[in-house]
């Protein structure tokens, strides 16, 4: 049996272990040999956000970059924001090291985790703080890059949206790939430490739609299709969907308003993976905090399925997130 077989067969048997913990941990999706964890934010149920209706949706017309900066890890995040018509983040030094520390401490102990054990090596103080509070990735084996897990989380509904937050301003990154081919690579990324959810009810740019209006080279799978409001206000409801090619087929899909970390918005899943070098309309109708919305807008896929390498993930929350304060 060659080395190549019996990898093979390792993924096997550890995407069967996954999936048999999705099955029990519905916050958990298994589809390849990398792992990654998302941050949830408890609700303070003391606050009572004030709610404004919610206007006319009019998709923002972008354009795609022609070369995403795929190894400068915030021109890359700050790729993907634009796309999506949000602000801008910058990065912080010490939020990057924490997160450097935590994703040398998974690269090296095959440990995806939000609760780093002391008892394990490299486990520190400052890479719990990038643990408890950001997006977290684990690839096995060696060959990772650093953009990998950004992709990993831009796939992954809850994960992107985290990504996405217009308001926050400032993210910490670490990404550490262990040399030893028994080991592995570790992604995290710090979304809530600078998150600013006091200035959602000012932001105007509300619904975020993702893949954005106009967006081309849209990876030709099941990529979740996603429109989102604010952590902190109410759940939208959807009174029907739509996706159909500029060829006037439907395509079929599933919905829900039951977003991974509890977060507001829609998510539109392909039943199968979406055709590639087709146009692709959106329609989503609902109402929003009891005022009716209907957001339309189209976005184009990939020429071929190879065209983008976008990593599949497995998702969950960390363990704890800043309260939303008065």
């Amino acid at each position: 049996m060659t080395r190549q077989t019996v990898k093979r067969w390792g993924i096997f048997f550890f995407l069967l272990a996954i999936a048999l913990t999705f099955w029990f941990a519905p916050l958990v999706r298994a589809e390849d040999s990398q792992d990654i964890f998302m941050p949830l934010v408890p609700n303070d149920p003391s606050l009572t956000p004030t709610l404004t209706p919610t206007p006319t949706l009019t998709p923002t017309r972008t354009a795609t970059p022609s070369t995403p900066p795929k190894q400068n890890w915030l021109a890359y995040v700050n790729w993907f924001r634009g796309l999506a018509g949000v602000p801008a983040v910058n990065d912080d030094a010490i939020l990057n090291n924490n997160c450097w520390e935590h994703a040398r401490y998974m690269g090296e102990n095959l440990h995806l985790t939000h609760v780093q054990d002391p008892a394990k090596p490299y486990a520190s103080a400052a890479g719990q703080v990038c643990a408890q509070n950001g997006n977290v990735w684990l690839g096995w084996g060696t060959g990772w890059q650093s953009y990998q897990p950004i992709d990993g989380w831009m796939g992954s509904t809850g994960h992107r949206l985290w990504l996405l937050y217009p308001t926050t301003p400032t993210f910490g990154f670490g990404f550490y790939q262990s040399a030893n081919t028994t080991k592995g690579a570790g992604g995290a990324l710090d979304v809530l430490s600078r998150a600013n959810f006091n200035a959602d009810e000012a932001y105007t740019g509300w619904p975020i739609r993702y893949p954005a209006s106009n967006q081309v080279n849209v990876p030709p799978s099941r990529y979740p299709i996603t429109l989102f409001w604010r952590y902190f206000g109410p759940a939208p409801t959807v009174t029907s969907t739509n996706l159909v090619t500029s060829g006037g087929v439907s395509l079929s899909h599933s919905v829900t308003t039951s977003l991974a970390a509890a977060h507001k918005g829609v998510e539109l899943i392909p039943t199968s993976n979406l055709p590639t070098g087709t146009r692709i309309t959106v329609t989503i109708n609902g109402t929003y905090n009891g005022a009716p919305f209907n957001a339309t807008w189209s976005f184009t896929t990939a020429a071929s399925a190879d065209a983008q390498e976008f990593a599949p993930a497995l998702v969950e929350p960390p363990v704890e997130a800043p309260k939303e304060v008065p």
